[in-house]
C-alpha cells in the first residue's frame, strides 16, 4: 500500500470520527449480488423488437463483451489513474477538497473529483444528495469496494450502471439509443462520444448542442491518445467522423400496440410487476410483423371508409383569432421577464455547518462564508417561429395517430385550402379531396361540397395525411383531410393448426383508445354463430342436402317469456331449402326451425366445446348469435373448424427467458414450452426427427367438420360473402349482423390462416340502414387476406378419410348430372348420398300463405 493511500485512509477515518454517527455507511460487500433493474424486451416472431418495459432502461453487458477501446474511453475520460489507485485518487481528492471548502462557504455546488470507484459507491450504495457528508461516505466506501472487488468487476458495475442520457442506463442501452447498434459494433468515435456523457448528458446532447457534443468527444479522444490507448492518427481520424446519432425515438421496429399490451398483461399476471419492469426478461412472441402491417392498414381503411360515408363532423378546434396576432407580442413577455427582480440564493444546508466545524477542529483553515450573489433571471430565447406554428404545437393533441399530422388552415378558397403543419412547412388540400366531407346537419348529410371553403375555414385545426400523388416541385405538397372515425372494430389473425396469434388490431388507433376490442369487447356474433348450429346438426344425422322449411315459425320460450317469432333479414321466405342454403343465404327462420327439431342441448355443447361461450343459456335466440363473445374467441372457434376440428388455445407468447437465459414457464399458458411437448426441449440436433406438436382434443367428427368447411366455402362463392369469389383463393367463412345492425362481422379462413373482423360502436347503436357484415366486414377481410396470402401457396382444405362425394343440385339437394349451372360436388357420409328428385315439384307447391311472418335477430 502506498504512503499516499495510507495518509488518505487515516484522514478519512479522522473525518468519520469527527462527523459522528451521521455516516450510516452501507455494507459494500452487498455489491457481490449486484443485479440492477434491466429492460424487459418483447420480440416478434422474426426477432424484431416489439416493445420495451422498464423502470430503468438498461441492458447489462459483461465487460468481456465490450470492445477494449470503449472501456478505455471511459477510463481516459473519467479516471485516468483507475488502474493505479486504490479507490481514491489522492491528487484529484486534494484538488476537490480545496475547491469544496470555498464552495461550502459560498453555497456553491460541490465539485466531484470522483474516481470510477467513487461513482460506483455513489450510484449503487448512496444517494445523489449534494453534501460533504455524502462525499465522505463515498470516499470511505470506495476504499472498501477496492478491497472487496477486482478492477474489472468495478468497471463492469460502473459501465452498466452509469446514466448516459436519453433515458439510457449503461453502455448497452446507450449504444442502442444513440446509434441503434450493440456496443461491440461501435466505432472509436462513437465510443468516445458515449464516454463524454457521464458528466452531464444534457449538456452534450448531439441534437440540441452539436458543437459542445463534438468538442467533448474530441476531448475524450485526446485523453485516450495521451494515455497511449490510441495513436494520434487514430484520434484525428475519429475526430473527422461526423457525430451522427439516430433520432430520439423508441427502438421498437414493429408497431403492434394492442398485441404488445396483451403480452404485457399476460406477463404481469404470470410474473408480477417486479419481474416485468426490472427483471430483464426476453420474450419471444408469435407476432408476424408483415401480417400486422396488413391488419392495421385493412382495419383502418375499412373504418375510415364507413365513417366518411357518414359525412364531416368538423375541425378539432379553430384558432383563427390567434393567426393575426403580431409576432412581436412575445417580445413584451420577454421584456417583462427580464425586468423581474433577482432571486436571492438559498443558504447552504445546516448539515454543512456541522461538517465545517469538524474540519476546523482538525486544523483545516476554513475561510469566512461569503454570501452568494443574487442571480438575475435569464430572458427566454426568442421564438422565431410563425405565430400559427407556436399555437399549433401548443395545442393539447387529442391523439398521436400513426401517419397523420396536425395542421391549421391558413387560407382557403373554392379550389383549395393552404395548411400549415407543426414542423413549419405548408401544404394544400384540394377541393377534389373534399367531396366526401359533406357537413352533418341535425343528424343528416348536408348539401354536396362545391368548394374547399364549404368544408374548411381559416384557423381550423384538422388531421391530415400526405396524399399519395407527388406534387410538382413549385407547388405545395398535397394532403388529404382526415377524420377520426366514431365507429371502431377489431381484426385478429390466427394460425389454425397451432393457435398462434399472428396479428391483432384492437381498434382504430391505440393512442385514441387502449381498449382492445379483439380481446375485451363482448359483442353479439349474430349470424356468425350459425355455423355452429348447423355443425351440430351435421353431427346428429343431417346432411348438407337435408331439407328444412323456411316458413314462419312461432316458438314457445317457456317460463312466461312469450313466443319467439324470428324473421329473415330483408323479410320473406323461400319455402323448402337445403341445409347448405340456410348457411349460404343466412336464413334465420330455417336456423330456428332446425334448432327446434334438433334441440338446444347439442348446440350448447358445440358452442362451449369450441370456446365461444362458457355457459350458453338455452334460449332459441342464442341460435342466431344473441349471446356475447369476443372476436378472439369466435375466430379461434373458426380456426378449429379450419384445422379439422381439433381444439386449440390461442396464444401470443412462444418463450420467456430470464436475464440469465433460463426459460420460464407461464402457468396455464400453452405453446411450444408446454410440458407435453417433451421433444421440444432438445437443445441440439443429433439426427432425431423434428418434434411433432401434440394435437388438441378432437371436438367433432372429421366428416361433419369437412362438410361445414365446404358449406362455408359456398358462403364466399355465392352466399353473403360472394364478393370474395373474385380473389381466386380457397376461402371459407360467414358474415354476421345483429339486431338493428349494431354489430357487423365476418370470420373466415384459408387452409393456413383464420381471420376475424368485427365492426361496431363502442357504445352499441345501429350502424345504419343497410349496414351488414357483408358490406362492412367482408371488404376489410378482403383487403387483408389478399395481402396476407400474396406470393405464397394458399394450400388446400384437407379431405378426411371416408368422405363420399356426389353431384347434387344445390337448390334442392337431390342427385344431379355433373355440368349443370346449379350442380355442385357435395360431401356426404357413405350411405347418405341423396337420390334423384321426386316427380312432384315440391317447391312449386309451397303455399304462398305460409311465406309470411315477423321475427327477431338476423
Amino acid at each position: 500500500m502506498s504512503a499516499s493511500f495510507s495518509v488518505a485512509a487515516i484522514l478519512l477515518k479522522l473525518l468519520a470520527t469527527a462527523a459522528g454517527p451521521e455516516l450510516h455507511l452501507p455494507d459494500a460487500s452487498q455489491l457481490a449480488a449486484y443485479q440492477p433493474p434491466e429492460t424487459t424486451r418483447i420480440y416478434a416472431a422474426d426477432g424484431s423488437l416489439l416493445r420495451e418495459y422498464y423502470v430503468e432502461n438498461r441492458v447489462v453487458v459483461p465487460l468481456s463483451s465490450l470492445p477494449p477501446y470503449l472501456v478505455q474511453a471511459f477510463i481516459s475520460a473519467e479516471d485516468q489513474n483507475f488502474r493505479r489507485h486504490h479507490g481514491v485518487d489522492p491528487a484529484g481528492l486534494a484538488r476537490a477538497l480545496v475547491a469544496n471548502i470555498h464552495n461550502l462557504r459560498s453555497g456553491r455546488r460541490l465539485e466531484g473529483g470522483s474516481t470510477i470507484t467513487q461513482q460506483v459507491a455513489k450510484n449503487l450504495l448512496l444517494t445523489n444528495e449534494v453534501s460533504a457528508l455524502r462525499k465522505i461516505r463515498e470516499l470511505i466506501l470506495a476504499f472498501e469496494i477496492e478491497h472487496d472487488f477486482s478492477k474489472d468487476q468495478i468497471l463492469e458495475m460502473y459501465l452498466n450502471e452509469i446514466y448516459l442520457g436519453r433515458g439510457a442506463y449503461g453502455v448497452g442501452a446507450a449504444s442502442a439509443r444513440y446509434f441503434g447498434k450493440p456496443p461491440v459494433e461501435l466505432s472509436l468515435s462513437e465510443a468516445a462520444f458515449l464516454a463524454a456523457l457521464p458528466k452531464a448528458p444534457n449538456n452534450y446532447n448531439p441534437v440540441t448542442r452539436p458543437e459542445q457534443a463534438r468538442a467533448r468527444r474530441d476531448y475524450v479522444l485526446d485523453r485516450m491518445a495521451q494515455d497511449g490507448a490510441i495513436t494520434a492518427e487514430q484520434a484525428a481520424a475519429a475526430k473527422a467522423e461526423p457525430l451522427a446519432v439516430r433520432a430520439q425515438a423508441p427502438l421498437e421496429t414493429v408497431h403492434a400496440p394492442y398485441f404488445a399490451e396483451e403480452v404485457r398483461r399476460s406477463l404481469r399476471r404470470s410474473f408480477g410487476n417486479d419481474q416485468l419492469y426490472r427483471g430483464g426478461l426476453a420474450v419471444r412472441t408469435t407476432l408476424d410483423p408483415r401480417l400486422q402491417v396488413f391488419a392495421d392498414r385493412a382495419l383502418r381503411a375499412g373504418l375510415e371508409r364507413f365513417d366518411r360515408n357518414r359525412g364531416w363532423r368538423g375541425p378539432i378546434t379553430n384558432i383563427s383569432a390567434m393567426l393575426d396576432l403580431p409576432a412581436s407580442a412575445e417580445a413584451v413577455a420577454q421584456a417583462e421577464a427580464a425586468q423581474a427582480p433577482a432571486q436571492p440564493a438559498s443558504p447552504p444546508p445546516a448539515q454543512q455547518g456541522r461538517l465545517l466545524g469538524a474540519l476546523s477542529a482538525m486544523g483545516v483553515h476554513v475561510p469566512e462564508q461569503q454570501p452568494k450573489p443574487a442571480v438575475a433571471p435569464t430572458a427566454a430565447p426568442k421564438d422565431e417561429r410563425p405565430v400559427w406554428q407556436r399555437f399549433l404545437t401548443g395545442i393539447d393533441r387529442p391523439a398521436d395517430i400513426d401517419g397523420w399530422d396536425l395542421a391549421v388552415v391558413l387560407d382557403v378558397d373554392r379550389q383549395a385550402a393552404v395548411i400549415g403543419l407543426e414542423d413549419g412547412s405548408q401544404g394544400r388540400i384540394d377541393r377534389g379531396d373534399l367531396t366526401w366531407a359533406r357537413r352533418v346537419e341535425n343528424g343528416r348529410m348536408g348539401r354536396q361540397v362545391g368548394g374547399a371553403d364549404d368544408v374548411l375555414a381559416k384557423g381550423d385545426v384538422v388531421w391530415v395525411q400526405p396524399a399519395a400523388a407527388k406534387a410538382p416541385a413549385p407547388q405545395l405538397a398535397a394532403y388529404s383531410l382526415r377524420q377520426v372515425p366514431e365507429v371502431s372494430g377489431a381484426l385478429v389473425a390466427i394460425e389454425p393448426f397451432t393457435g398462434k396469434v399472428l396479428a391483432m388490431s384492437g381498434g382504430f388507433d391505440f393512442s385514441l383508445s387502449e381498449f382492445n376490442r379483439a380481446t375485451q369487447a363482448q359483442r353479439q356474433p349474430g349470424s356468425a354463430f350459425k355455423p355452429f348450429v348447423y355443425l351440430s346438426a351435421l353431427q346428429h344425422g343431417y346432411t348438407p342436402s337435408s331439407l328444412i322449411y323456411d316458413t314462419p315459425i312461432s316458438v314457445d320460450q317457456g317460463q312466461g317469456a312469450g313466443r319467439y317469432r324470428p324473421r329473415n333479414y330483408g323479410g320473406g321466405f323461400i319455402g323448402l331449402a337445403t341445409l347448405r342454403s340456410g348457411v349460404e343465404r343466412s336464413r334465420n327462420v330455417m336456423t330456428i326451425r332446425l334448432l327446434v327439431e334438433m334441440g338446444l342441448q347439442p348446440v350448447k355443447q358445440t358452442a362451449e366445446a369450441f370456446g365461444i361461450y362458457q355457459n350458453m343459456p338455452l334460449y332459441p335466440a342464442m341460435g342466431l348469435g344473441a349471446g356475447e363473445t369476443t372476436p378472439l374467441k369466435l375466430t379461434t372457434a373458426y380456426a378449429t373448424i379450419a384445422n379439422g376440428g381439433y381444439q386449440i388455445s390461442p396464444y401470443m407468447i412462444e418463450r420467456v427467458q430470464d436475464r440469465d437465459g433460463r426459460s420460464l414457464r407461464q402457468p396455464g399458458v400453452t405453446g411450444p414450452d408446454r410440458a407435453d411437448c417433451i421433444p421440444c426441449a432438445a437443445t441440439a440436433w443429433t439426427g432425431q426427427a423434428a418434434p411433432q406438436r401434440p394435437r388438441g382434443q378432437e371436438l367433432d367428427d372429421p366428416i361433419a367438420n369437412y362438410q361445414m368447411i365446404s358449406i362455408l366455402q359456398g358462403v364466399t362463392q355465392r352466399g353473403t360473402a360472394a364478393r370474395l369469389a373474385g380473389l381466386g383463393l380457397p376461402l371459407a367463412g360467414k358474415t354476421g349482423t345483429t339486431n338493428d345492425s349494431n354489430d357487423a362481422w365476418f370470420v373466415g379462413f384459408s387452409p393456413k390462416l383464420a381471420v376475424g373482423i368485427f365492426v361496431g360502436y363502442d357504445k352499441p347503436r345501429s350502424l345504419g340502414a343497410g349496414a351488414t357484415g357483408g358490406s362492412l366486414a367482408v371488404p376489410i377481410f378482403s383487403d387483408f387476406i389478399k395481402d396476407a396470402l400474396a406470393g405464397s401457396d394458399p394450400g388446400a382444405f384437407a379431405v378426411p378419410p371416408g368422405v363420399s362425394f356426389a353431384y347434387v343440385d344445390r337448390r334442392n339437394g337431390y342427385a344431379a348430372e355433373a355440368g349443370g349451372s346449379d350442380v355442385i360436388l357435395e360431401a356426404f357420409r357413405p350411405g347418405t348420398e341423396p337420390g334423384p328428385p321426386p316427380v312432384a315439384d315440391t317447391f312449386g307447391e309451397t303455399s304462398q300463405d305460409a311465406l309470411t311472418g315477423t321475427g327477431g335477430l338476423y
